[in-house]
């Protein structure tokens, strides 16, 4: 036998007319707005798309440029490579790959000895990277050689420092500590570069490399 319908069921079906009923008449008193907000809605929906699509085909389109590039500098040809990566930086300039692309033209111009050339580069990477990029400890490691290669050994150093202190310095610190210590030797501080070669020997691991900083260390005490 079924169950008596409750006063309250009884007055559903006239709570929910009265809900529709409400709708109804606030969309027919507010047709304007409601037509606003619905076409507001689909261009930020259509716009959003769109730009989606739009980056993804920018960044494909420098990607294809850029394995160009590495492609070619792989096989020694340096100079095409670097048309290459510029072409990536002045045609796709916000895209990752135009990024990516001034770290290599750093590493080639500081290789063809364009040192003009290679510390704007590897500047424009550092500005753009972020800070958990693998190529940091390179990348400032590389400005420091150009630093180096022009005698301006207090920008060598503080770029040889940033190195050190960078999210991969862990790879490379045996590395970034002779760097450093070979900097203050160069500006006649023996007393800190004996400090940096004790530490680059402390993380070094290859016994070739721990005997010429062993001997760095004879001849700085002498």
């Amino acid at each position: 036998m079924a169950g008596k319908v409750t006063k309250k069921e009884l007055k559903q079906p006239d709570l929910i007319h009265s809900a529709f009923q409400k709708a109804m008449n606030y969309a027919s008193e507010n047709k304007s707005r409601i037509y606003l907000i619905s076409v507001i809605l689909i261009l930020i929906l259509l716009i959003s798309g769109g730009w989606y699509i739009f980056r993804l085909n920018y960044e494909k389109n420098a990607g294809k440029i850029y394995d160009r590039a590495y492609d070619v500098s792989m096989k020694g040809n340096l100079p095409q490579a670097i048309k290459f990566y510029r072409e990536v930086t002045s045609k796709y300039p916000d895209s990752r790959a135009a990024m990516i692309a001034c770290y290599h033209l750093g590493s080639l111009y500081f290789r063809l000895h364009e040192i003009d050339l290679s510390i704007p580069a590897y500047q424009e990477f550092l500005r753009r990277a972020p800070e958990d990029n693998d190529l940091l400890t390179l990348a400032y490691a590389g400005l420091g050689y150009c630093y180096e290669s022009r005698k301006n050994f207090k920008d060598a150093l503080a770029s040889f420092e940033k190195a050190a202190k960078t999210d991969m310095r862990g790879s490379f610190e045996g590395i970034n500590y002779r760097n450093i210590a070979r900097i203050y030797e160069q500006m006649n501080n023996p007393r800190k570069a004996t400090e940096y070669y004790r530490k680059a020997l402390k993380k070094n691991t290859d016994p070739f490399v721990d005997l010429l900083i062993e001997r760095k260390l004879s001849s700085l005490d002498n």
